[in-house]
């Protein structure tokens, strides 16, 4: 009798493949050398050989993950025949065997199925496999499926995905291995359709010293391979307006910035008409049986929407079409070049191409305030984003239990504009309505203007290379066995920008209302003022990362494994005027030790339970925002000057007449480079870690975890501001640490020690999993978290702005601006002295912005015997905290209750439905029809609320803004009453929309597929 125990060891390989090993054995217990291992993929029919060694052990590296059936072959041996073994993308898999005496030709088939649990590894992950995502709710790329993971919160908020605590712009995203991360903000920046996918990975905790460059998780794509067998498939997706609800309402104040702007109500726009078609196919197979492998795939994606405006605040009708073709192609060829080389190499092509851009609605109905004269050239702007993904790898099978890896790959990314009017954007801040001498035809509502305001980017090149060596090498007998691995690489990042606005910058006009002098006083000319705002990035650099690592899994006793790793690399951060200073600023090797440590115990020594507790500290790579918006990238001035002429439409950054009403100089500069202002002692940016947990088998296919999450900010990187000369001049440094330890104050305060960052996410997670049997698998998992602190991480939750206001977050290589600030080292926070305090003394700290403290969710699919199938997926969260903000001169909001002080927003549910149906012809075929429904009970509930008290937003109205300039703020500041005093001019300080409910979830869409596979 043979007898197999598969024991599923969770261990990071890399991050494109899986890996196997184990111990064959005789019945007496002995090892047995030189047994033949055949490992043969069930999908691809691809076979991968190995043998046991002198010990008797076989380990199998950077496997394809899916299903596999071994065996286990020896003369005057039984065969063992093991069927169905999963191996998942970043796991380590041990198949144990035992032979028994016999023919060769007597096989055993063994069918039990590996455990759900490990007990020899910490690593947190969520792997979802081809099998499980094609049969659940989604939408159509990778990133869709990272939110079914414990820890994971998304949206507009979060600024894309919130991992433990971690902000949008910290974790790292990879397609077969390449980081397609944005090298500016840190947001993900590729797509990857899932018909060429066969595994998504979510690593939330005990992470390897592989990986760096993430403070939050890692998401891992993997592609799919060809194989001795040809497959393939065709198919078919529609979308749109046709099965979807309409838009979510729009909260609308005319005249925001005026005594007029008094009754704000919410608008529902029609539902325009609006339809996406993708149609495409996929083929694998082989070009030389067993040797030399292909697989492509094609989706490209036609996107078509109509919008009917009424301009001119209702009295022009016309429309405007928007189109946009996606394309995803992908190849991937795979070679045994020899009996122990294999070579990998894959491209992804994902270019986007926008022609016609729809202006938002901001009148009633679908009125524009603006005239259709003036939205005409939006009918022929567009934009293009071409992407590319190279990688290769070259794996030597230098021993059987030795692995020698070569790797390299590139993201290339591009973003450009094209058909902007080449003049000046004019916009009316106020009304002009009833102003004497102004011309009929100029009196418009605040809002009102020639063009929209839309910078022009000749180009926006970011390119991201890297080439890495890694040796894996497994030892047995020196105080147990040890899986060692070691390797090096170096990243090489480029930038190459040209963003600017037409005619030398946009002009804002304030019709009727003067410029509040910081410090006090005011002026302006007949009409009021403008103000010239010429901002933009312009040039190129680049920087190189070396890194080096080293990890052991080493399991002491049969009971007890341990995890030692540490994470070391050298990082330059390059400016962008390589005239003053070739780097930034740089960090050592001894700058960056990321040790990586764990415990795992087998507690019955069975393989069904098992405690495990890891540490890690991890850095963040700076993002290339750093470089643009502090080290001469980025320009920004802003020139005042007095109103005096009607003839507005002529402004411009080259026409500027009427006298400079800015008493500190020519402009204002709000963008210094701050080549001398680095900290001299200056540290990266990093968090740590904690995980401790208990997981327990009930049985084959059901598991329980329990476990403890701590993400603990250890320090960030930001530039700590002071007024010089109405000015902002900044110091680049880590808050509360050396040169920043004190901080330099704008108003009447005394000089104080700097509130260091904190972002602590203190969690306990509980999950259950069923895994695929039975006809279904299902998942359950709740979070009751905390997340406490004053700093909201690289991407500022603290600065909202919603589409109420008429503005947005400027974002990089994208067209239109974002919700939240995306990933920078130079958001608002730490930027005055009046940014950390409340109104009554306190530093500001609390419950951050996007804190859920109870999130449920549940996911599953059950396939019926005639060929149905329904998946499904429902999300339940706490509402988020709310905070009361006012806004200052600078445009810097302040708490000044604290945070937290209205209250949350509404409990945020949403479930989503998948169902499909398939006709099987024959044993390969088979045709597939599915409905996917996202918020099938289309619940828009509302995720902000309208939090600032006065006037203004962050495009700023002066007359309505605090001054505290000769303020200490350790004294507090009664700000009721200071808008009481603004009030008692005349001018009516508050924004009517305080307290309303202004960004939505998005209602009910719809999308239909039909699929021949093959």
């Amino acid at each position: 009798m043979a007898l197999a125990v598969l024991m599923g060891t969770l261990m990071m390989a890399q991050e494109r493949f899986s890996t196997i090993r184990g111990v064959v054995k005789d019945a007496s217990g002995s090892v047995i050398p030189g047994v033949s291992v055949t490992l043969l993929n069930s999908e691809t029919g691809r076979p991968t050989a190995v043998e046991t060694n002198d010990t008797g052990i076989y380990i199998a590296r950077n496997l394809e993950p899916g299903r596999y059936e071994i065996k286990f072959e020896k003369t005057g041996f039984a065969r063992v025949d093991l069927k169905e073994v999963s191996l998942n993308l970043g796991r380590e898999t041990t198949a144990d065997a035992v032979l028994e005496i016999g023919a060769t030709q007597q096989a055993v088939q063994v069918t039990e199925a590996a455990p759900l649990i490990d007990t020899g590894g910490v690593t947190i992950s969520s792997n979802v496999t081809a099998e499980e995502f094609n049969l659940l709710p989604k939408a159509r790329s990778f990133q869709s499926v990272v939110l079914l993971s414990p820890g994971v919160n998304s949206g507009q908020i979060e600024g894309g995905f919130q991992i433990n605590g971690a902000s949008g712009a910290e974790n790292q995203f990879f397609v077969d291995g390449v980081s397609t991360n944005s090298l500016v903000d840190g947001r993900s920046r590729q797509n990857g359709a899932f018909e060429f996918l066969q595994e998504v990975q979510v690593k939330t905790g005990g992470i390897d010293a592989e990986y760096g460059g993430a403070l939050g998780g890692v998401v891992s794509a993997i592609t799919k391979s060809g194989g001795n067998q040809f497959h393939g498939e065709a198919h078919y997706f529609y979308g749109g307006s046709g099965i979807s609800a309409g838009p979510v309402e729009r909260l609308l104040l005319l005249n925001p910035y005026s005594n007029a702007g008094v009754n704000p109500t919410y608008q529902q726009d029609a539902k325009n008409p609006n339809n996406q078609h993708e149609v495409g196919g996929s083929l694998g197979g082989y070009i030389l049986k067993d040797r030399l492998w292909f697989f492509s795939s094609y989706s490209p994606q036609f996107a078509r929407r109509e919008n009917t405006y009424l301009f001119s605040s209702g009295t022009e009708r016309d429309t405007i079409e928007n189109k946009v073709t996606s394309q995803q192609l992908f190849n991937k060829a795979s070679w045994n070049a020899a009996k122990n080389v294999r070579v990998t190499a894959s491209w992804l092509w994902t270019p986007t191409k926008n022609t016609g851009i729809l202006p938002a609605y901001n009148g009633y109905g679908n009125a524009v305030i603006s005239s259709k004269a003036a939205n005409a050239p939006l009918k022929t702007q567009g934009w293009t984003q071409p992407q590319s993904n190279y990688s290769g790898q070259v794996d030597w099978t230098v021993s059987s239990t030795a692995l020698l890896s070569f790797r390299g790959g590139r993201f290339w990314d591009n973003f450009r504009t094209w058909g902007i009017p080449t003049t000046a954007s004019v916009t009316y801040q106020t009304s002009s309505v009833g102003i004497p001498d102004v011309p009929s035809n100029l009196q418009q509502a605040a809002g009102y203007l020639n063009t929209p305001r839309t910078q022009q980017t000749f180009y926006d090149i970011t390119t991201r290379t890297y080439f890495q060596t890694d040796f894996s090498k497994f030892l047995s007998g020196f105080l147990g066995s040890h899986d060692i691995k070691i390797g090096a690489g170096v990243q090489k990042n480029v930038n190459s920008v040209d963003v600017s606005y037409p005619g030398g910058g946009y002009v804002w006009v304030y019709w009727g209302t003067p410029l509040n002098i910081p410090g006090g006083g005011t002026d302006g000319g007949k009409y009021g003022y403008y103000e010239v705002d010429n901002t933009g990035t312009r040039g190129g650099t680049g920087g190189r990362m070396v890194n080096m690592y080293i990890q052991d899994h080493w399991r002491l006793t049969p009971r007890l494994s341990l995890t030692l790793g540490l994470r070391t690399e050298n990082e330059h951060v390059p400016s962008f005027n390589r005239a003053v200073r070739d780097d930034a600023f740089s960090f050592g090797f001894s700058q960056k030790l990321s040790p990586r440590l764990g415990l795992s115990w087998d507690v019955t020594g069975k393989g069904k339970m098992k405690v495990y507790a890891s540490y890690g500290r991890y850095y963040d790579w700076v993002k290339y925002e750093t470089s643009r918006g502090t080290f001469g990238g980025d320009f920004w001035t802003v020139k005042y000057r007095s109103l005096d002429t009607t003839d507005v439409f002529s402004l411009s950054g080259v026409n500027m007449p009427g006298r400079n009403i800015w008493p500190f100089g020519d402009y204002e500069d709000r963008r210094l480079a701050s080549f001398d202002a680095v900290a001299k002692d200056l540290k990266p940016m990093s968090t740590d870690i904690y995980n401790a947990g208990i997981e327990y088998m009930l049985s084959n296919t059901l598991a329980l975890r329990a476990g403890y999450v701590r993400n603990h900010l250890v320090r960030t990187i930001e530039d700590m501001g002071a007024l010089v000369n109405g000015s902002e001049t900044y110091i680049f440094a880590n808050p509360g640490e050396g040169d920043a330890k004190k901080f330099a104050t704008s108003t009447a305060t005394p000089v104080f020690d700097t509130p260091k960052p904190q972002r602590d996410y203190d969690a306990l997670e509980l999950s259950i999993n069923k895994r695929f049997s039975s006809r279904f698998f299902a998942s359950a998992n709740y979070v009751y978290s905390r997340l406490y602190g004053n700093y909201a991480g690289l991407g500022n939750s603290d600065e909202i702005r919603t589409p109420t206001t008429g503005t947005s977050s400027a974002t990089t290589q994208q067209s239109g601006g974002s919700i939240a600030r995306p990933g920078s080292t130079g958001s608002r926070a730490w930027d005055l002295d009046q940014y950390l305090f409340d109104a009554h003394g306190n530093f500001v700290t609390g419950r951050l912005a996007t804190d859920r403290p109870h999130v449920f969710k549940a996911y599953g699919s059950y396939k019926f015997k005639w060929g149905t199938d329904v998946g499904g997926f429902f999300y339940g969260g706490s509402g988020t905290p709310m905070s009361t903000v006012v806004m200052q001169r600078q445009r810097i909001p302040l708490f000044v209750e604290g945070r937290g002080s209205m209250g949350r927003s509404p409990i945020l549910t949403q479930t989503d439905l998948v169902v499909g149906h398939e006709l099987k012809f024959g044993e390969t075929k088979r045709l597939r029809f599915e409905f996917n429904a996202q918020n099938v009970f289309n619940q828009k509930t509302s995720r902000h609320t309208f939090s600032q008290l006065n006037r203004g937003n962050a495009s700023g109205d002066p007359a309505s803004a605090l001054d505290l300039t000769n303020t200490n703020l350790f004294n507090g500041y009664d700000y009721a009453g200071m808008l009481k005093s603004i009030a008692a001019t005349g001018k009516d300080p508050y924004d009517p929309r305080y307290g309303m409910a202004d960004l939505f979830n998005p209602g009910f869409t719809g999308r239909v597929m039909v699929k021949f596979v093959f």
